[in-house]
């Protein structure tokens, strides 16, 4: 039976384990600036239904009473930007915490 001295042992332990350069918490927390932006993202269905809610309530309301189509239209068009600027507010702050 051949005997291994102990430093020897301990040269072949030292090989084998990898040196790591940043640490698995760093890791962690980058990727979690994926999954932040990601979820974030989720608010631009919301934006897309909330606009098919106020083109369909429009049509809805235009079919009922023709005669007031264009103040309709100018309440349907005043719905639409304010849900568009939620949307852009929540792509502005998925890209600010995916490259800030």
């Amino acid at each position: 039976m051949m005997r291994v001295s102990r430093s020897a042992a301990l040269v072949a332990r030292q090989s084998a384990v990898q040196v790591r350069n940043s640490s698995s918490l760093q890791v962690t927390i980058s990727g979690l600036n994926y999954v932040g932006t990601g979820l974030s993202a989720i608010a631009l269905a919301g934006v897309g239904v909330g606009i098919g809610n106020v083109f369909g309530s429009f049509l809805l309301a235009a079919a009922r009473q023709p005669n007031m189509v264009r103040a309709l239209f100018n309440y349907a068009i005043l719905g639409f930007a304010l849900t568009e600027a939620i949307g852009l507010f929540a792509l502005m702050i998925a890209f600010l915490m995916l490259f800030a």
